[in-house]
């Protein structure tokens, strides 16, 4: 078994490989309406497929266009199926770039583009690990698939079609995260809370909107409400509004008069994701609890003075009574995702991260009662199981093997409240690509990659498919 030229051959393609990478990243494939029956996440997401398929093709790969949703390259052959799981969508690119986010740049070791993280990157890694394998002339035991999805940063339906039309692969992994491996993933739950609301009519300080949030999954950075001052006027509302801002340290405050007897309250939070919410802080649970001390409200009163108390800027779950954890996967998180009132009708959309222990049904109840003497209702917006695949297990002992012994570092498994494709097949886990310390730049202005540790990773993928697939 020749894994010295399997090596050689990774090193040597360096150049062809950031050249490739520079074709993918330039391919702005973010979801878009669906254009036609083979491209059911827009022209641009199609476009980024039928660039893998080529490129897969002229490797010597066996492909497959799984109608639009996936596509697949497959080496090998043998009764089971290795399966490598990456996606070719993208997020927007935001603001705060310092160069063209779809032009590949290379600067001091680094390689920037949108996708270059997540996941363009750890897609080219894979396949020309793939390719170091079959060029080495390694034999395998079982065939080895590369799955490329095209809907993973906004729900997941690709794997979900893939599973309908396609069987599933075995065991595999996802490098879609990071090293040294991850063998569970908390469940999810999504709840949305709301209430009928009106009769702001006489309140001394009545709300007329309220507004926090864009995506369930992510910690809201800013939520305004829309007040009115008549019933105390401008200037002492904002001496009570400043008197809560001081009484809470962290809290950002700002009361902006609108005028005609009007002002917006804003807070300011911190935004982060809701698989990690202790690393911000949830402006929606802030606003709901200067409103609360402010006594606002008239008919929406109740139901904002109860959001505060049993969430507030609270992640735990323990006002809805749901706060638990394990060793193994750690603490249940619950992030207060959006908050919306019109006038006439409150929501709110929990994310709730659970570990092993929870069940789910149990939380339904306990959060359905913890509502009820607020005259909340609760409605069940979506969920999954938690992910585990046993440390034990031969995959996650074989991938640990290959990258400790390929690194030098320590190898272990751990729990992480996101989600990755791993959940979409049996004994899959998440393996790579950024490595303990480093910079998690998805989703962010400027992501990269770092060149040295991004060839890295390729060797640990082409020892990973020889270590479980090969002869």
């Amino acid at each position: 078994m020749d894994l010295a030229k399997m090596d050689a051959l990774i090193g040597s393609w360096k150049p062809e490989i950031f050249e490739k990478l520079n074709g993918w990243i330039a391919i702005n494939s973010i979801k878009g309406e669906p254009s036609g029956d083979d491209a059911p996440f827009g022209p641009e997401v199609r476009r980024m497929l039928d660039l893998f398929l080529r490129d897969a093709e002229d490797m010597g790969f066996v492909v497959d266009d799984v109608d639009g949703y996936a596509g697949a390259a497959e080496m090998g052959a043998g009764d089971k199926t290795m399966g490598i799981l990456v996606h070719l969508d993208i997020v927007p690119a935001g603001d705060g770039w310092t160069q063209d986010p779809f032009t590949g740049t290379l600067r001091e070791g680094k390689y920037y583009g949108r996708g270059a993280q997540d996941d363009k990157g750890p897609a080219i890694a894979a396949l020309y690990a793939m390719r170091a394998v079959k060029e080495a002339g390694i034999p395998l035991k079982h065939k080895v698939r590369l799955i490329a999805g095209c809907d993973e940063e906004t729900g997941m339906s690709d794997m979900a079609y893939y599973r309908k039309v396609r069987p599933p692969v075995d065991y595999g992994f996802s490098p879609d995260a990071e090293y040294p491996l991850i063998n569970i993933e908390k469940g999810g739950l999504g709840l949305l809370l709301s209430k009928a609301c009106g009769g702001e009519e006489g309140a001394q300080i009545p709300v007329y909107s309220l507004n926090a949030g864009t995506r369930p999954n992510i910690v809201p950075g800013t939520a305004t409400a829309e007040l009115g001052t008549g019933g105390m006027g401008f200037s002492s509302l904002e001496k009570a509004v400043q008197a809560i801002e001081k009484a809470h340290p962290g809290y950002d405050l700002k009361l902006t008069d609108l005028g005609n007897g009007r002002a917006q309250l804003l807070a300011t939070g911190k935004q982060s994701h809701a698989a990690m919410p202790e690393l911000g802080l949830n402006a929606a649970g802030m606003l709901l609890t200067a409103l609360k001390e402010l006594n606002a409200g008239g008919g929406v009163g109740e139901a904002i003075r109860g959001l505060a108390k049993l969430l507030g800027t609270d992640y735990t779950g323990a006002g809805l009574g749901i706060a638990q954890a394990d060793e193994l996967s750690g603490p249940l998180t619950c992030n207060l995702g959006i908050l919306r009132f019109d006038g006439r009708f409150l929501s709110a959309q929990l994310d709730i991260r659970y570990p092993l222990c929870a069940d789910e049904a149990d939380m339904c109840g306990r959060a359905a009662m913890a509502l009820s003497p607020w005259q909340l209702a609760l409605t069940r917006l979506s969920g999954h199981p938690p992910l585990h695949v046993p440390a034990e297990s031969e995959v996650v002992r074989g991938l640990l093997q290959v990258y400790g012994e390929l690194t030098g570092l320590p190898a272990y498994a751990m729990a992480i409240g996101g989600g990755t494709y791993a959940r979409t097949m049996p004994n899959t886990v998440a393996f790579g690509i950024c490595f303990p310390g480093d910079t998690d730049t998805c989703h962010m202005p400027d992501e990269y990659i770092e060149v040295d540790k991004f060839m890295l990773s390729i060797r640990i993928m082409a020892h990973a498919i020889v270590r479980l697939a090969g002869a």
